[in-house]
């Protein structure tokens, strides 16, 4: 029900803190960072290459004008295969460059580009794959990307050739069931 309160995340979907001190070290780590930072490789205590990129790049960030500062953010694949994003910012209340890294599973948003660029499909081609898989008509994603009819079909064509399915059914599937059903 709409009115219900939503379940609690299960201890291994939580999002996970991990705030490190000035020079990088860690200073605190939450139930479930450590969890996600077990499925990134972490090397008997030393914490993960991406984990100490993004809070270099906070900290850096920090000291740019808003203007410059680009979010310290990566999406990794972690050991068993699943995506997970990591967000980097300094801590407003230590201005002596304390950082705070949140690791948290990817969402299909943040995926779907790397899954379709792993398959090699072109820019044009990832716009009429969003399209098709919201169940857009041929007729709908031409008027939306300004293209012919025949223009989509062939894009169809080459998206199904490139992620080797035959129908809109198979490639949810592969792009779903690949990526995220076996973490649900």
């Amino acid at each position: 029900m709409l009115d219900e309160a939503p379940a609690p995340a299960a201890p291994n979907e939580a999002p996970g803190l991990v705030l490190l001190d000035v020079t990088g070290a860690p200073e605190s780590i939450n139930d479930p960072a450590r969890h996600w930072l077990s499925e990134l490789d972490a090397d008997g205590g030393s914490l993960p290459a991406c984990v100490v990129a993004v809070a270099e790049h906070a900290r850096r960030a920090g000291s740019l004008p808003e203007a410059q500062a680009t979010p310290a953010r990566v999406r990794v694949r972690s050991r068993s295969g699943r995506w997970l994003v990591l967000h980097g910012s300094l801590v407003s209340e230590h201005p002596d460059g304390r950082t705070a890294v949140i690791v948290e599973p990817a969402s299909p948003a943040e995926v779907a580009p790397l899954i379709a660029e792993a398959y090699g499909l072109s820019a044009r081609e990832r716009e009429v794959m969003g399209l098709l898989m919201r169940g857009l008509t041929t007729r709908e994603m031409g008027g939306r990307l300004w293209l012919s009819p025949h223009t989509v079909r062939d894009h169809v064509k080459s998206i199904y050739e490139k992620t080797g399915v035959s129908s809109r059914a198979q490639l949810a599937a592969r792009v779903f069931y690949q990526h995220f059903e076996p973490h649900i």
